[in-house]
């Protein structure tokens, strides 16, 4: 458990995009479907971001 939350502060200092292509040849299933919810998680608050944007924006 303690690979994976290594791997979850290392993908969390640069967004992602370079340790998670590279290091999915080294994590095991259990940890790659933890990177791939992990990346869902990033990828559903950036959308309520950007509609939450777009409701002050309409607001104005």
């Amino acid at each position: 458990m303690s690979l994976v939350l290594g791997w979850v502060l290392a993908l969390a200092l640069d967004g992602g995009a370079v340790l998670l292509d590279a290091g999915r040849a080294f994590l095991s299933a259990e940890d790659a479907e933890v990177a791939q919810n992990l990346e869902l998680l990033q990828a559903l608050e950036s959308a309520d971001d950007l509609e939450l944007l777009q409701e002050l924006t309409l607001e104005r």
